[in-house]
Formats: structure tokens, sequence, C-alpha cells
């Protein structure tokens, strides 16, 4: 076990891959089962990225119904636990998670979501480490959000009173964590898998990487956009 990484959590947020319920932009420009079926790759791709960063625990956090996530048929090894997303709004259920997550005895906790599966281990090993130091570690989007949050120690209003889905999530999300007195550190910018120019450049990456998210990368070499 990589002792750096001990007693460290990665939570990966992924919804069902339901047709019509998931990469909606998406879905409006390559109908909804081609969208699920990218919905359904980068599922698979993140949970794999998980599972290369060692000395980890890795709990999965499923928002849609327990009968998707059973026709879903996801491959999971013995070092995954799953449950459901509990809260009304995103910060709810991060706050819920890490919180959860510090009382099982972390002292690191990763959240990730499922939009931005080529990240690498090497980046959030990066993050990992950077909260030996900072409380917070945030993965800057493209869009304004943050597609990594991770910490040291709970900081309830880094996630409330946010405007999810705004491009304001990140600078609200940096002012939060300094008005409650904590520290917190930038890795790498990159963006999330949401609209067709996002699938276009995630396949300019993916063609002289593809094995840093193998099943997107498989299913941009077989179907055209």
């Amino acid at each position: 076990m990589n002792g750096e990484n001990s007693r460290a959590t990665i939570l990966v947020f992924a919804r069902a891959p339901e047709i019509g319920r998931v990469k909606t932009r998406l879905a409006a420009h390559l109908g909804a089962e081609r969208a699920a079926e990218i919905h359904r790759a980068c599922l698979e791709d993140a949970i794999r990225l998980a599972e290369r960063v060692e000395g980890c625990e890795r709990r999965l956090l499923m928002a849609g119904s327990r009968g998707a996530w059973a026709d879903a048929e996801i491959e999971l090894d013995a070092t995954w636990e799953m449950e459901p997303q509990r809260g009304h709004d995103l910060g709810e259920r991060l706050e819920t998670a890490f919180r959860e997550a510090f009382r099982r005895g972390a002292k690191k906790a990763t959240a990730i979501g499922t939009d931005t599966p080529w990240m690498g281990a090497r980046r959030i090993e990066t993050a990992i480490a950077a909260l030996d130091a900072d409380d917070v570690v945030l993965g800057p989007a493209a869009d304004g959000g943050y597609y990594l949050v991770g910490m040291r120690r709970l900081i309830p209003k880094a996630f409330r009173q946010i405007a999810w889905g705004k491009q304001t999530v990140l600078e609200e999300t940096r002012r939060k964590i300094e008005r409650a007195g904590g520290s917190y550190r930038l890795i790498e910018r990159d963006f999330d898998l949401d609209r067709i120019e996002d699938l276009e450049r995630a396949r300019r990456r993916l063609m002289s990487e593809p094995e840093c998210a193998a099943a997107l990368a498989a299913w941009l070499r077989t179907n055209r956009l």
C-alpha cells in the first residue's frame, strides 16, 4: 500500500447510465441512446481511474434507481463500497459524502465525477499529496466549476449556498473556503464532457493517449459524431 495515500478515500459521484436521463446536451445532437453509451463509457473509465490510485479506499456514490444500476451491470472489484447519494442538491450530497468519509476514519478524501475520465491517476495522487499542506484542493473546470475536490478536514461552507451549474461555482467556493479560515490549492485545469464540442476535444486528446480513458476512446473510434 502506498503510505502517502493510506487512510485516503476516493469518492466517485456517478449517475446510472439511463437512456434519456444522462448527457442530455449531447443527446440533443446524438440521440439519447448514444448519449447514454458515452455516459456509460465515462463511468467505466472513472471507476478504472480510481482503481489505479493505490492505497485508497473507494466509494461509489450512486444517483439513479437501484434497478437502473442493476441493469447497468457495472463491474467493481472488492475494494469498492457502493451507496446512494444523499442530499437535495450537489452541495448537500458532497458535504454528506465527505462527512461520512471522515467519520469512517479517512484523513483525506477526494471526490471526482465521471465527466473528466482522462485526468489520470497521477493527477489524483497530486491532489491527495497537496492535502498534506492545504485544507482543500480543487481541479478547475473550463466551465467555471471544478472536476475534482479534495479535503483533509470538512469545511461545510464550501458546499453551501453555491449556484451549482453556473460559471461562478469555483470562485464562490474559493471565497467560502477563505472566509471559513481554510487554505486551498488549485491543480491542473481541465474540461467536462458535456457538449458536442467537448466530445470532439476529447477525441483529439484520446487519439494520442487512448489508455487514459479506454472505454471512451473505444466508443469514439467506432462511432461517427
